[in-house]
């Protein structure tokens, strides 16, 4: 999955390098043996869509599907329509910005025979936690939708209720913020597990100048594949 890049137009930040990780995570997935019996591309933009679907010829051995859509809307409709009982999955949400929305990672959990690979714009929403005041209402409504909960403001911020009157300027709210790159982190395991059957530790990946840039997490959805899907995963996330 990779759509409209919201938040790397908010925060160029987030542009070095990724797109060409994003363009190799493609072809990493398509040459992995043994294969998938089953692939699914889906791509919003136009011009990655057809980037997408340059790959999916070089790999005519592979099937593979290529999906000119919003993958939220996408994601949502086919895990409504997955084989629970006769098939088994996994999805890499791979956004270009901020874009998962909360919806689409309960829909795949619920279907409980599909695994997720998610790649979590961490930089990006450390970068709408302000500092000293709350996110502006557009930020807050994407921290709700990306999260799936409106929790997070209580679990970042000290103080959103207090408040004192300071001369001049009436009733003032005593805002601190409290979220690190660790308390972000540890908030989305929790509720990664709340949705699934399991979730490993996030792997934090670094630009160049070793800011903290993405988390990439793995949470199993099936029971009885869980033991197994998080040992495999700890070994790629290196735990």
């Amino acid at each position: 999955m990779r759509d409209a890049p919201t938040a790397g137009m908010m925060f160029p930040e987030l542009l070095e390098g990724v797109e060409e990780y994003q363009k190799g995570s493609v072809r990493r997935a398509l040459e992995v043996e043994p294969q998938f019996d089953h692939y699914i591309l889906i791509e919003k933009d136009k011009k990655r869509f057809a980037e997408l679907e340059s790959i999916r010829r070089e790999f005519p051995s592979r099937d593979i599907q290529v999906r000119n859509q919003e993958a939220n809307e996408f994601l949502q409709r086919w895990c409504e329509t997955f084989s629970t009982t006769r098939s088994r999955a996994v999805v890499f949400l791979d956004p270009f910005g901020a874009n998962v929305s909360w919806i689409t990672i309960r829909q795949i959990a619920r279907t409980k025979a599909i695994d997720l690979w998610l790649l979590f714009p961490l930089f990006a929403v450390n970068r709408m936690l302000i500092k000293d005041r709350k996110p502006p209402k557009p930020w807050g409504d994407r921290l709700t939708q990306i999260f799936g909960t409106p929790d997070w403001e209580a679990e970042f911020y000290t103080g959103h209720e207090e408040q004192i009157r300071l001369e001049g300027f009436g009733d003032t709210e005593l805002i601190e913020k409290v979220a690190n790159m660790r308390k972000i982190s540890d908030f989305l395991v929790n509720r990664l597990k709340q949705e699934f059957v399991a979730a490993a530790e996030p792997l934090i990946l670094n630009n160049s100048r070793n800011s903290p840039l993405y988390l990439f997490c793995f949470a199993a959805g099936n029971e009885k594949g869980a033991t197994t899907g998080l040992k495999i995963a700890k070994d790629i996330l290196g735990q």
